[in-house]
């Protein structure tokens, strides 16, 4: 650890956590210890950590809120950078008078964006309740549900390149799509600005109100879970074959399909990175057998 201690001590306004558990990093509540979690105070900080880090050839991953992600078992050697501290900035720049842009930092989680466009009136982003994300994290998947995606609202994208060098991409240069933000390879998200109309908050009440009822009903809430495992095949639906091929309830260990929604991975308990990895082996093999489909996994594992 002697290397990481060094790090970190030459970096300012970052707070640093050791060998925490990965269960409270994600929102399956799976896997080991990660050796080491930053909290950069300031964007100055981010920014600096991530240069020192690539000079030392240190691994590195940024993390949300953790709701699409599958954590190793065991000890982690990564450093986990959050960004809840250094990147929720929000501020509103009026169009004219019915539009404007809603301009957020990556770190500042979902629930707490679609509530302040509740309080103030900003329409459009309601189809963003109930999603466990991060704006970040939102933005690098292209989160969204049936009533629509980030891509319909995004502008532009303030971010960190590879080379970590500042750019501003407009969203015409992005090439997004199903669960794909389109990003330049190893980008990091800083801030993304979102078109918005203004309505009467509580008609946007209402509507985000109905919505977390509609995903209520749909979505089992009992287990910790990191939503839809798999990704939909062009025209289908990766539950609906889940479920025809038999695997609803399927279960390895404490990592089972759900009974309620069969793209859904619940952890009953205990259930470990690798329950959850045969799971998934196990439901892509089924299905490939019986339809000819091969899922893709939407749930990011790291390794």
């Amino acid at each position: 650890m002697k290397d990481w201690e060094r790090l970190v001590n030459t970096v300012t306004d970052v707070d640093v956590q050791w060998d925490v558990p990965a269960s409270r990093l994600n929102t399956f509540r799976v896997g080991g210890t990660a050796r080491c979690v930053a909290r950069p105070r300031t964007e100055d900080s981010l920014k600096t950590l991530l240069k020192t880090l690539k000079a030392e050839g240190l691994p590195w991953t940024i993390v949300g809120n953790g709701s699409n992600v599958l954590f190793p078992d065991g000890a982690w050697d990564h450093m986990v950078i959050l960004l809840d501290r250094c990147a929720t900035r929000l501020e509103y720049q009026r169009r004219d008078d019915r539009s404007g842009t809603v301009r957020v930092g990556s770190g500042l989680k979902l629930t707490h964006l679609v509530k302040l466009c509740i309080r103030h009136g900003w329409t459009g982003l309601e189809f963003l309740a109930g999603i466990p994300a991060t704006v970040g994290g939102a933005v690098v998947m292209n989160a969204g549900t049936r009533d629509g995606a980030v891509g319909d609202v995004l502008e532009r994208v303030r971010l960190l390149d590879e080379t970590l060098r500042e750019r501003t991409v407009p969203r015409s240069e992005l090439p997004m799509g199903y669960r794909s933000g389109g990003l330049p390879p190893g980008a990091v998200v800083l801030e993304a600005d979102f078109r918005v109309m203004l309505g009467l908050p509580r008609c946007i009440a209402g509507k985000v109100a109905k919505l977390l009822r509609e995903r209520r009903r749909s979505q089992p809430a009992r287990w910790p879970s990191a939503g839809c495992v798999f990704k939909n095949p062009p025209g289908l639906s990766a539950g609906a074959l889940i479920d025809q091929a038999g695997f609803k309830g399927y279960r390895v260990g404490d990592a089972q399909v759900s009974p309620v929604h069969a793209n859904w991975i619940v952890n009953r308990g205990r259930a470990t990175r690798a329950d959850v990895l045969e799971v998934i082996r196990t439901v892509r093999h089924g299905v490939r057998e019986r339809f000819g489909v091969d899922l893709e996994l939407e749930v990011r594992v790291l390794e």
